[in-house]
């Protein structure tokens, strides 16, 4: 947590060492991540640790902010968590906190923030290259409500979920949508780079309640909102990582040997080691940024976030692959928790908006 600028105050660390122990407590050293598995019972624990509470406003019961949030999801990065801490505790959360008016978030929230409901984002689409306004599932009103129809392809935690939000054109424009999974809505399981679960989701002639449509707010203003406070909340779990694979592969060249002497006093592999930490601390600074951005206007706030992952992405893929290579052969391998680390970065930089869709936001927006 060090080099988060002052950030960081007292509770937060107090908060993030909580969090740490939590980790450790729940999955062990990490050794074997690919064996652990969405666990309902932990997300409960997560929940009343106050983790999936960090998105919800605090006059809904919300503890905490972006900066808890980032000090939070750095502490538990090298644990590889397996539940939709971000999924549905960040980004599905946020999207409700901001889309949903009094009754429907008062309806909500609270079983996300406490583990019980797992809530999912369903927005990108087949060809939107991260635009969140190419929207081809259509909604149609009905004298109940409205019926859905459309494809959402690689949603994560799709399959797990118990409540979808779903954005569809109505009458031309996209509007969100409450959806309960029944009748309707086909889950085929689409596991992703990292181990993690996802889903693609085909909503035919889905009903939907009059009251499940979120409107408090325009829907793509709303979805680019929790989008980025899911991305900053990306970033800090990058930071996290990366701290990981910095620790790991130095301590690995301090005890792997080669001539008679640590492979750590090699002077080239010392600059290749100071590389790394330097690009971790860039996108640490750079993860506090985002966080404070989350609660400014949206130019700044999309300005600042694609400025953080644009600096997160390059980041991830010198520290990973250099983390690979000065591994070995051993780094690749399942039973090496680098390798595990190294995909779920991969995973990470292009979940919510890869390199080029930021850059491109970021020359739109300067």
């Amino acid at each position: 947590m060090d080099g988060m600028h002052g950030l960081i105050g007292e509770e937060q660390a107090m908060f993030a060492e909580a969090v740490r122990r939590f980790g450790e407590r729940e999955y062990g050293d990490g050794s074997a991540p690919h064996r652990l598995g969405f666990d309902r019972a932990r997300l409960r624990r997560l929940g009343e640790l106050g983790c999936l509470a960090l998105a919800v406003p605090e006059e809904r019961g919300g503890i905490g902010g972006p900066v808890e949030a980032m000090a939070a999801l750095a502490a538990l990065a090298p644990f590889m968590v397996p539940e939709p801490l971000i999924a549905s505790g960040v980004h599905a959360a946020s999207l409700i906190a901001v889309a949903a008016g009094e009754a429907a978030a008062a309806r909500l929230l609270p079983g996300i923030a406490a583990g019980e409901t797992v809530a999912v984002v369903a927005d990108l689409e087949d060809g939107a290259r991260y635009d969140r306004g190419h929207v081809r599932a259509t909604a149609r009103r009905t004298a109940r409500g409205y019926l859905l129809d459309g494809f959402k392809p690689m949603v994560p935690f799709g399959a797990e979920a118990d409540l979808i939000i779903a954005s569809a054109r109505l009458d031309g424009d996209v509007a969100l949508f409450v959806v309960w999974p029944g009748g309707g809505v086909e889950r085929t399981p689409s596991p992703r780079i990292d181990g993690l679960p996802a889903a693609d989701i085909t909503f035919l002639s889905c009903s939907v309640a009059e009251e499940d449509r979120l409107d408090a707010a325009p829907a793509i203003e709303a979805l680019e909102r929790a989008a980025d406070v899911a991305t900053a909340a990306q970033t800090a779990e990058m930071v996290g990582l990366m701290d990981a694979l910095n620790a790991a592969t130095m301590e690995y060249t301090r005890t792997r040997r080669q001539f008679g002497v640590p492979v750590a006093s090699f002077q080239a592999l010392q600059h290749r080691i100071a590389d790394m930490w330097i690009a971790c601390e860039e996108t640490r600074s750079m993860a506090a940024a985002a966080a404070l951005a989350c609660g400014a206007g949206d130019a700044t706030r999309s300005r600042t976030v694609s400025a953080a992952m644009l600096i997160a992405c390059d980041a991830a893929q010198r520290v990973a692959n250099e983390a690979i290579q000065m591994h070995g052969g051993i780094g690749t391998t399942d039973e090496l928790i680098v390798s595990h680390w190294y995909r779920r970065l991969a995973a990470l930089r292009q979940e919510l908006g890869d390199r080029r869709s930021h850059l491109a936001r970021l020359a739109a927006v300067a």
